[in-house]
């Protein structure tokens, strides 16, 4: 696929260079940018202030979960019995999939609109993964020091703050 006389730097530019990355494997972000918390490829993108990143990701990532769980106290559903466990195991399962292939989905719809009804789609079954407003928020970067390993163990937080709410 590619000619015989590319250099390094051509190689790297062709495959990284969408996603604002550089090095071995795509591995670092460029100068100025770092990978966002809300792409599911962990796409490079400028950084805001720290502490406005931060306070941006804390209050979309923790105040939905903060209501979705009161709901669920002060309503007293269970989640764990009936039908509703059929409809968490399903939601769990399709998003899954679904956050896999989201890169895929935004590149075939071009319309505003065609990506507006697709991330509605994505959004209803993403509620029981605690995943409520990522599909229509503009890629966030929090600190342009964080690591690719660091953006991962961040959507490990979320899951478990249900567990210390209770």
């Amino acid at each position: 696929p590619f000619p015989p006389n590319m250099t390094a730097s051509e190689v790297n530019g062709y495959m990284c260079g969408e996603m604002n990355r550089t090095g071995r494997l795509c591995g670092r972000c460029k100068n100025g940018t770092g990978p966002s918390v809300f792409s599911p490829d962990l796409k490079c993108v400028r950084c805001l202030d720290s502490s406005y990143g931060w306070a941006v990701y804390l209050a979309v990532e923790f105040i939905p979960i903060t209501v979705f769980v009161l709901l669920i106290v002060l309503f007293r559903i269970k989640i764990c019995s009936g039908f509703l466990n059929a409809l968490v195991f399903f939601c769990n399962i399709t998003s899954a999939g679904l956050f896999i292939d989201q890169t895929n989905y935004r590149m075939i719809w071009s319309s505003n609109f065609d990506v507006f009804l697709i991330s509605l789609f994505f959004s209803m079954y993403n509620i029981f993964s605690l995943r409520f407003f990522q599909n229509f928020l503009p890629p966030l970067c929090i600190d342009e020091g964080m690591t690719n390993l660091g953006v991962i163990a961040l959507q490990y937080v979320a899951p478990i703050y249900p567990f210390i709410l209770l």
